[in-house]
């Protein structure tokens, strides 16, 4: 009975365009009662034409919007299903941030993408190109506990990932993540690797204010030029 419970919990689909669209009609067959987030005004008609009801508008990039579609990490899954890297990346961060427990599931084109949706902190990750409606069903009522990476991502997509080690004589050195400011810098500190505890990803979205010190790698996400003026300020110290 509890797994039959698991198998029919709701979920908050964003994205209605070539990948949403398709997944939403497995997801629908499989029992699912789904509520749409969609962005685009294209995707909002073409789901109305599809005779959906249960439509949401939302901004990815604005909390209060997130926080409008009316999410409960204990009774719905987030599917993100968003066309562009960028914007789907991005939307992972963002629940991640607002929403510690809830069980994130994304989409994937590409082995490069599955690394950085990973590293945002996806639960699960589905390659779209060999994904079936049983895999779909499978990986959405039994979310896999992601694995993170260490090596930088850096490929054509706005938005990127990148690991840097710190040396010992930054102007971070001694200060916590609390105090720096990488949002006027244009970047997301996403976790920690503190080399003096173990190789393990400490999230910042976990509320843990951690001192920096030599050694310590920082994942970090944003766009490519931010990330090389933030080396370049360090290097500069």
């Amino acid at each position: 009975m509890k797994q039959n419970e698991e198998h029919k919990k709701d979920v908050i689909l964003f994205g209605y365009g070539k990948f949403g669209r398709h997944l939403y009609t497995h997801l629908n067959r499989s029992g699912h009662h789904i509520r749409l987030a969609t962005m685009k005004d294209t995707n909002y008609q073409d789901a109305v034409e599809d005779r959906i009801k249960d439509i949401k508008r939302f901004n990815p990039k604005h909390n209060d919007s997130i926080r409008m579609l009316g999410i409960n990490p204990a009774k719905h899954l987030l599917y993100c299903a968003m066309d562009h890297t960028s914007n789907n990346l991005f939307l992972v961060l963002s629940l991640r941030e607002l929403y510690h427990d809830a069980v994130i599931v994304a989409i994937s084109n590409s082995d490069e993408n599955t690394r950085k949706l990973k590293y945002a902190g996806a639960d699960t990750i589905i390659d779209v190109y060999e994904a079936s409606s049983q895999h779909l069903v499978t990986n959405l009522t039994k979310p896999a506990v992601a694995e993170a990476i260490n090596r930088i991502v850096f490929e054509k997509n706005d938005l990127k990932i990148a690991e840097i080690v710190l040396d010992g004589d930054t102007f971070l050195e001694g200060k916590y993540a609390a105090q720096v400011d990488f949002y006027s810098r244009g970047l997301i500190l996403v976790a920690i690797i503190d080399k003096e505890i173990g190789d393990d990803l400490i999230y910042i979205s976990k509320g843990v204010d951690h001192k920096f010190d030599g050694g310590d790698t920082l994942v970090l996400a944003g766009k490519r030029d931010d990330i090389l003026s933030f080396k370049r300020e360090l290097s500069s110290e």
